[in-house]
This record gives C-alpha cells, sequence and structure tokens, in this order.
C-alpha cells in the first residue's frame, strides 16, 4: 500500500510540475471562472419561469451545475490524458513498471481532479464574494461526503473512457458527445422538468442527477426533487454497481489490447 501510494503521488507529482511550468495556468483558471460567472450572471438576468422566484435563485442553481461539471470533466477526461502518454510514448513505462497500467491510469485521474477542486474553490468564493450567491454553511460541509459518492461515479465512467481509448485510440469525439448528454439531462444548467417527457427518464436512470441535486441543497438550499433516502440510495447503488465494472472494463480492455499488441499504438 505505502509504494502504491507513492507511486501515485509521483505521478501527481510530474503532472503538477508540468502544471506549474505554465506560468499562468492559475491567472487562466481565475479568469475563466470569472468570465463564465459574469456570463452566466447576466444570463440570469433573462430568466423569468415559476421555477425560479428570481434571477438569483436561477443563478445560484447554475453555479452548482458549473462546479459539478468540472469535477465531472476532470474524471471523465482521462481519456485525453491517457491518449497524450500514448502520443508521447510514456504509458509503456506504465505498462512495464511494478505499479502496473491500472493503477497507472487511475493515477493519472488525480492530478486533473484537485485542479478541478481548486477550480471548484475558486469559482464558489467568486460566486459568493463578488456575484453574492448565498452558500448555506450550516449545510456546506455535507457537500463533502456527497461529493465523496459523485467522485466515485464520474471515476467508473472515467475508466470505462479509458479502456475505449485502449481499445480503439479514439475516444475524445465520444467524450464530449457523453458530457452534452449528461449536461443536458442532469440539471446542470436548467431544470430536468423543462425537458421533454421523452428525455425526462434518462434522468432518473443515470447517477448523475442525485449528485447534483443533493449538492444544489447543501449548498444553497434548492429544494430535492425526491426523498433524502431515495437520492442518496440511488447514488450509492451506482457506485457499487458501477465501480467494479469499471474496474474490470479497464482490466480488459489493457489485456485486449496487449494480446493485439497495439498497448503502446496510437
Amino acid at each position: 500500500m505505502r509504494l502504491t501510494i507513492d507511486a501515485a503521488l509521483g505521478l501527481i507529482r510530474r503532472d503538477l510540475l508540468t502544471f506549474m511550468s505554465y506560468r499562468t495556468q492559475i491567472v487562466s483558471i481565475t479568469v475563466g471562472v470569472l468570465v463564465n460567472l459574469t456570463l452566466y450572471y447576466y444570463l440570469s438576468r433573462l430568466v423569468s419561469v415559476q421555477t425560479f422566484r428570481s434571477p438569483d435563485d436561477y443563478f445560484a442553481f447554475v453555479v452548482i451545475g458549473m462546479v459539478i461539471l468540472q469535477v465531472l470533466q476532470s474524471t471523465i477526461a482521462v481519456a485525453s490524458v491517457l491518449r497524450a502518454e500514448l502520443v508521447a510514448g510514456t504509458f509503456e513505462r506504465l505498462v512495464l513498471s511494478p505499479f502496473g497500467a491500472v493503477r497507472g491510469m487511475l493515477s493519472m485521474m488525480l492530478f486533473p481532479f484537485l485542479i478541478a477542486l481548486v477550480s471548484a474553490v475558486i469559482l464558489l468564493m467568486c460566486a459568493t464574494l463578488i456575484f453574492g450567491v448565498p452558500i448555506k454553511v450550516e449545510t456546506a460541509p455535507l457537500a463533502i461526503p456527497v461529493a465523496i459518492l459523485g467522485t466515485g461515479v464520474f471515476t467508473s465512467f472515467g475508466m470505462f473512457f479509458a479502456a475505449s481509448t485502449l481499445v480503439f485510440k479514439r475516444a475524445v469525439t465520444g467524450l464530449g458527445l457523453v458530457i452534452t448528454l449528461i449536461t443536458l439531462t442532469s440539471g446542470l444548467y436548467f431544470p430536468v422538468a423543462l425537458l421533454p417527457g421523452y428525455l425526462q427518464w434518462i434522468s432518473s436512470v443515470q447517477p448523475f442527477t442525485p449528485a447534483v441535486d443533493l449538492l444544489r441543497n447543501v449548498l444553497v438550499g434548492t429544494p430535492l426533487q425526491d426523498p433524502l433516502a431515495l437520492e442518496l440510495a440511488r447514488m450509492a447503488g451506482f457506485l457499487v454497481l458501477m465501480l467494479p465494472l469499471g474496474w474490470a472494463a479497464l482490466y480488459g480492455g489493457l489485456r485486449l489490447a496487449q494480446r493485439r499488441g497495439t498497448i503502446i499504438e496510437y
């Protein structure tokens, strides 16, 4: 276990050094956050529907959606990170190392996830201090266990995309499509109730909607769509089901690529 942790920390350190070599990264992240917040703040001034009592309610609604999307993208985007490793010719080092390719691919998610958390904190601070989004301090700590559950589910999807990259070498196009579908059907930017009926059912059978609902509830007080116990049960159920499937897909994709002799191709 200690050696596994040391190896994972080594990958984080490598990615951190690469990140810090571009000296304007933190500035770019902060400016990007402010631009997006400003855009949606003024778009919220145009919103006038029964679902939201005021434009500020919609703005708080969409801010949490932005936070969740950043974390989601950081875990699913492991496919792009893996492809970059293949193109650079560094992935075979992980394949041949005692650490192993599977643990190496999972460790590739860690630094992007940490950066997404930093970006999410910056976003929430700017939203609160500059735009006046009211964060519920008394329930905000509950966002930590909810985020852990959600991250486990997001990581499962990342495993599937990493496996797809190993086998097909081209997962980036599908990645954009999946993120778009999640954005539309999990209520990141608008309530699911506004969707046509034939799309609303997707919201109830995928794991991102309860994560969005719970985080909004504990951070800004948005009412839950379903009872709390049901929302938690759905998230826990998806986590228990999908983590083993994601691990199996990742391991199976690696073995298939090795049998084909395409493990280092891109």
